[in-house]
Parts: structure tokens; C-alpha cells; sequence
């Protein structure tokens, strides 16, 4: 096991959700995948951070679960952003530790899947909280309902 600390963070500009408020409880999986709402995305550990801005956080939030997903299943995966800047490339190694790269820049981030796993979980949770607090009826969207019900259910397994 590695002593690695790893952390992800979603940011949303201050006013961002709020102008998106009125759109989301309504938003296609196409407004939420392509338009809306922008923001950064850091993944960071190993002293490596791998940081894309203006990309829509929803996204992220719901592509890296399902990436994730992919990485515990087949031992390897990829994560691209939906804006055409790069990807994330997850693979895990014969000592059963993780390693991240990306395709726009140098490094390596390495940590065990259950590390990644939870830092990217909790930026998820703390994202949908945010988009609660701006926008009340969030969860009557079906695609940010089910993502909760996941990020839920994985934080209790």
C-alpha cells in the first residue's frame, strides 16, 4: 500500500450554478455532458496534478464513476473530457497499486484504486452538493438523481 495522498477537486465559478439553476432540473444528458455546467477538474497526488478548465464538471463527475467502474473490471481504463482536451489513462499495475496519466501532459500519479476511487467519489458528492444548494429541485433530473444514488451507494459499500 502507498502513502500517497491523493485529491480531486471540482471547481464551479462563483455564479455558475446559479445561471444554470433554471436549466438543470430539466437538462439532457446532453446539456449536463456538453454545455453545462463549466468548470476546473484537478487530480493530484505523487507531486504530479493533472488540471483541465472550462470542462463540464457534470461530466467528469459521471465519466470518471463509470471509468472507474471500468478500471476495477478490466484492470485498465480511460477517461476522456468531452471537450477534446485529453484524457486520463488509468491502469492497474501487478502490485495492485493504480497508475494515472494523461495525454496532455507529463507525470504519473500512483495510488491504490480504493485512493483514486474515494478522492474522485467525495469531489462528485461535494459537486451535486453545490448544484442542491444553487438549484433545489436538482434531483428531479433524472441523470443527477441516478449519479447520487451511485455516489451514495458506493460511499456506503
Amino acid at each position: 500500500m502507498t502513502s500517497t495522498v491523493i485529491s480531486c477537486r471540482i471547481e464551479v465559478a462563483a455564479g455558475t450554478l446559479d445561471r444554470a439553476a433554471k436549466r438543470i432540473p430539466e437538462a439532457s444528458l446532453t446539456d449536463l455532458t456538453y454545455r453545462f455546467p463549466l468548470g476546473t477538474v484537478t487530480l493530484e497526488g505523487s507531486g504530479v496534478a493533472f488540471s483541465v478548465e472550462e470542462v463540464t464538471v457534470f461530466d467528469f463527475a459521471r465519466g470518471m464513476l463509470y471509468a472507474l467502474g471500468d478500471l476495477g473490471k478490466d484492470g485498465e481504463a480511460e477517461y476522456d473530457f468531452t471537450e477534446g482536451e485529453g484524457s486520463l489513462l488509468m491502469n492497474i499495475r501487478s502490485d495492485q497499486l493504480v497508475e494515472v496519466t494523461a495525454d496532455f501532459t507529463d507525470g504519473t500519479i500512483t495510488a491504490s484504486y480504493a485512493q483514486i476511487s474515494s478522492a474522485v467519489r467525495e469531489a462528485s458528492l461535494g459537486l451535486l452538493e453545490r448544484i442542491e444548494a444553487s438549484c433545489p429541485k436538482a434531483l428531479r433530473n433524472t441523470y443527477i438523481a441516478e449519479l447520487a444514488a451511485e455516489l451514495q451507494r458506493q460511499k456506503g459499500a
